[in-house]
Formats: structure tokens, C-alpha cells, sequence
């Protein structure tokens, strides 16, 4: 068994990008996988600022 993540980058609420998401998890569950889906729909991402803070310290500011 494998653990396989899914990542679906829609915003938009049924959209197709999504759907397809959503069966190519079922479709690798089905095959004996340990499956997550991560929607990104209502995560907050922020663009880099460029303060560099990731190079110093060597971990992703949030």
C-alpha cells in the first residue's frame, strides 16, 4: 500500500478540475491506497514577500 496526496487547486465550488480531483482518489483508493484530498478552496495563500527569512533560518515563513 502507498499513501498518495491529492491536491485539488480549484476555487471554484463543483468544478471540473475538482471532480477529476475527487475520482482519481477514488480510483487509487480502490487500487489499495491510503488516500488524502487536500482541497485548497479555503486556505489563505500568500505570495512571498522576498524578506529571505526562509534562507536564514533554512523554514518557510508563514
Amino acid at each position: 500500500m502507498k499513501k498518495v496526496v491529492v491536491i485539488s487547486t480549484s476555487l471554484r465550488p463543483g468544478s471540473n478540475s475538482h471532480a477529476l480531483a475527487e475520482q482519481f482518489a477514488e480510483g487509487a483508493k480502490s487500487a489499495g491506497n491510503e488516500v488524502e484530498l487536500i482541497s485548497l478552496k479555503w486556505k489563505e495563500i500568500k505570495f512571498c514577500i522576498g524578506c529571505l527569512s526562509c534562507q536564514k533560518t533554512g523554514w518557510a515563513v508563514s
